[in-house]
């Protein structure tokens, strides 16, 4: 025997990249949960949510909370949307008080009520086009079971004729960290500067690469008698003029792009400089530096990881001028000039040299999304 329970109608997000018209290609199989996860979202439609009526309110007839929940699910997903549920266990608080005597005691409260959401969609973002227009549908939209009076659904009102859903909204995954969300943001900026170019960092399959080089804009702090002070802006027409009419930061993308290049090629320049060559780098740019990275991997205990740190991490090395004495110098890689005369002893400077981040660190692979 069936208990009635009451259907407190709450917004939840629903997160969905197919339209609701597809209703075909949504998986609604009557006997399954589809129960909410963190591969969910990030972006979903805040549907309703259920909670159960007091034991002292209760009937012989009725829904429980959670048949409730599993109904609106399949009942989406027949309409097409993908919906999920996901349940909110009640949490309970003491306080310290005082009775009308003024004596001290304790009072149970709840924080948190015991309650079952449904939430619909997968969107990438909230303005997604498919993703307003199902929140649309939604706030439209009539259950089946909330007509039926034997279902025992107590139904807020919203006013008027609005739907029961006429409060929903869009949200995020509940499961989802918001250390994540921030880090999936990009601006258009970025994605435009990862775009199209060779040995795209954002292009890796892997979850971490190891990032062994650091390049950004130059700036300028005026000091003293500084000739830029007060006049600053004069400093990044210099160094244009000394970069060939690029920018520094346009100049920072550029040398970790060769960098990468370089690394990537069998050279007798990187056996010399690093024991090493043929690296699989990556480079990726944002709007305030270049990084260049080396290898791919899925755990953060791939033995690989430590090797590849070895060669790029800087090294104490003896001074020529006093023996015995030593110095922190990072790894570099320079490629030797082609006019260089070793028979003659006669030496050029590198047609190119990069110096390597004195720590390499361990990131995780940047997603443009």
């Amino acid at each position: 025997m069936r208990i009635q329970k009451s259907l407190l109608f709450v917004l939840i997000t629903c997160i969905s990249s197919m339209s609701f018209s597809t209703a075909y290609a949504i998986e609604n199989d009557p006997g399954k949960e589809y129960k909410l996860t963190e591969k969910h979202g990030p972006w979903m439609v805040m549907v309703a949510s259920f909670r159960d009526v007091h034991e002292a309110d209760r009937k012989k007839e009725g829904m429980t909370a959670e048949q409730a929940a599993n109904d609106l699910v399949h009942e989406l997903r027949e309409k097409g949307i993908p919906a999920y549920s996901y349940s909110r266990d009640a949490k309970k608080e003491t306080i310290e008080t005082y009775d009308r005597m003024g004596n001290p005691k304790k009072r149970d409260y709840a924080a948190q009520l015991d309650m079952i959401c449904v939430l619909a969609g997968n969107y990438e973002k909230v303005e997604d086009q498919v993703a307003q227009k199902t929140l649309a549908y939604i706030k439209r939209y009539r259950p089946k079971f909330v007509s039926d009076p034997k279902s025992g659904a107590v139904v807020r009102d919203t006013g008027g004729a609005k739907g029961p859903f006429a409060a929903a909204f869009m949200t995020v995954n509940p499961l989802r960290k918001p250390d994540d969300m921030a880090r999936n943001k990009t601006d258009n900026v970025t994605k435009s500067l990862n775009s199209g170019i060779d040995n795209a960092l954002v292009s890796l399959k892997r979850k971490y690469t190891l990032k062994v080089a650091t390049f950004t804009g130059k700036s300028v702090i005026p000091m003293g008698n500084s000739r830029f002070a007060g006049n600053e802006g004069n400093f990044d027409l210099e160094i244009k003029k000394k970069d060939g009419g690029l920018d520094s930061l346009a100049r920072a993308g550029e040398d970790a792009a060769q960098l990468a290049y370089a690394l990537r090629q069998s050279s007798p320049a990187a056996r010399e400089c690093l024991g090493a060559d043929r690296f699989e780098a990556y480079v990726y740019h944002d709007k305030y530096k270049s990084i260049v990275t080396v290898g791919g991997f899925d755990s953060p205990n791939d033995p690989e990881i430590r090797r590849l740190a070895e060669i790029f991490h800087s090294k104490y090395k003896d001074t020529e001028e006093h023996p015995g004495k030593y110095e922190l110098t990072s790894a570099t890689l320079s490629l030797p000039n082609p006019n260089n005369q070793p028979e003659k002893k006669l030496w050029y400077p590198p047609i190119q040299s990069w110096a390597f981040d004195p720590i390499p660190e361990l990131i995780e692979v940047p997603r443009i999304k």
